[in-house]
């Protein structure tokens, strides 16, 4: 009797981990848990006494991180996936839909990704870093955040397409997490409707519920035949 009812508890355990993990990805065009990072182009500090190497790691990669900055991008990827409207993080993207005229709901991040800079004693006295990445999904750019030292997202203001689409140039002071905003307006594919979503989770509160019920019938079964012997 043990062992059935811990099968059935294991089983609704199991049944709600998975709600989860199908749970719809907030203002993500997808899971960033699947994501490559942008290509790195190039990578130029103004400052030529800096040595240092440019990293840029993904979401997906988040284990290669040091810990503050695994800590930090998984906050940033809470922030993002716990919203339904990106411009509710910063007031300068919700200026800027509002200048392109664009629906500030069909707005998602397709790349979330960690730059930092590696193999350089004297970082802290370099500024300014002229860098070029390739990304997918840039013929819908609609800006570049990054999450500052102060812990707010704020637009980096000479992000801009180039090469035909292919490479996104931009300047940048410091660094750590960046999302590239794309829109997704008129392009169901990538962002699914809620409803699907709410349908995956029924479809899962249903099997709880058989689950339960399976349990109440192992009791019953069991009762019944102690009573009668």
């Amino acid at each position: 009797m043990k062992k059935i009812l811990a099968i059935c508890l294991a089983t609704i355990i199991a049944v709600c981990l998975s709600v989860g993990s199908f749970a719809a990805p907030g203002r993500f065009v997808s899971s960033p848990s699947g994501n490559p990072a942008p290509r790195l182009v190039s990578f130029e500090p103004t400052d030529d006494e800096c040595t240092g190497q440019l990293v840029v790691i993904p979401y997906a990669e988040r284990d290669a991180l040091p810990a503050d900055l695994k800590t930090l991008i998984e906050t940033v990827y809470a922030e993002i996936a716990g919203t339904d409207d990106l411009t509710s993080l910063s007031a300068d993207l919700s200026k800027l839909a509002s200048d392109m005229n664009l629906d500030s709901k069909a707005l998602a991040v397709s790349d979330l990704f960690d730059m930092h800079i590696v193999n350089c004693d004297q970082h802290e006295e370099h500024f300014n870093f002229n860098i070029v990445l390739s990304a997918e999904a840039l013929d819908k750019f609609v800006a570049l955040l990054h999450m500052n030292e102060n812990g707010e997202w704020e637009l980096v203001e000479n992000a801009k397409v180039t090469n035909n689409g292919e490479n996104l140039e931009f300047s940048v002071k410091s660094f750590s997490p960046f999302a590239i905003v794309v829109n997704t307006e008129g392009d169901v594919s990538e962002v699914p409707p809620e409803t699907s979503d709410h349908a995956i989770i029924y479809v899962y509160a249903g099997i709880m519920l058989v689950a339960v019920l399976a349990i109440v019938v192992v009791f019953v079964v069991i009762k019944r035949r102690k009573q009668k012997s």
